[in-house]
């Protein structure tokens, strides 16, 4: 057995609330999440990155409609996340406030 195999097996999922990186969709309903929302997932670390020798996590989520599942991934290269399969990236959503005068 790869030593990444036992590794990732000694390892257990923990659930964590997590804050948003930033605004996605989901790919099954299209509900909008937005940047700074706080969800429950799950923490699970995958592997060892060789160059900076850190940590990878996957944060394992359901959406909060339709319950489908989607994760995302650290990336220490950029020091960011990346989605990785269940939800699409949204840049920016502007909310439009109606001011009365």
């Amino acid at each position: 057995m790869e030593t990444m195999q036992k590794y990732t097996m000694k390892k257990s999922a923990k659930r964590v609330r997590m804050t948003m990186p930033f605004g996605f969709q989901c790919n099954k309903c299209q509900r909008h999440t937005d940047k700074g929302e706080k969800l429950w997932c799950f923490k699970r670390a995958i592997r060892i990155d060789s160059t900076f020798e850190v940590e990878i996590y996957r944060f394992e989520f359901w959406c909060q409609c339709c319950r489908s599942d989607f994760s995302i991934v650290t990336d220490p290269g950029r020091y960011d996340y990346v989605l990785e399969s269940g939800a699409t990236f949204v840049a920016k959503r502007f909310h439009k406030v109606r001011y009365d005068v």
